[in-house]
């Protein structure tokens, strides 16, 4: 079953030479949604992240966000 879901998921989402835009972004939020539920199935099987973990992720987020501010102004 869940292999018809995606074969008409990759059908419908398939781009195609006459796709006006409204169809075409149509077709993108159902690539965005099924991409999302494929990673949130994922990242949900990991275990927690420690406290050092989570620091050095907090430091690398605040890194770049820092650098995209300067790029801005």
């Amino acid at each position: 079953m869940k292999a018809i879901m995606r074969e008409r998921l990759a059908a419908m989402a398939a781009p195609r030479d006459t796709d006006d835009p409204e169809l075409a972004a149509l077709r993108a939020i159902l690539r965005d949604q099924a991409l999302m539920a494929h990673v949130t199935a994922n990242v949900d099987q990991w275990p927690p992240l420690t406290d050092a973990q989570r620091a050095t992720v907090a430091a690398l987020l605040g890194r770049r966000r820092r650098q995209t501010r300067r790029s801005d102004g």
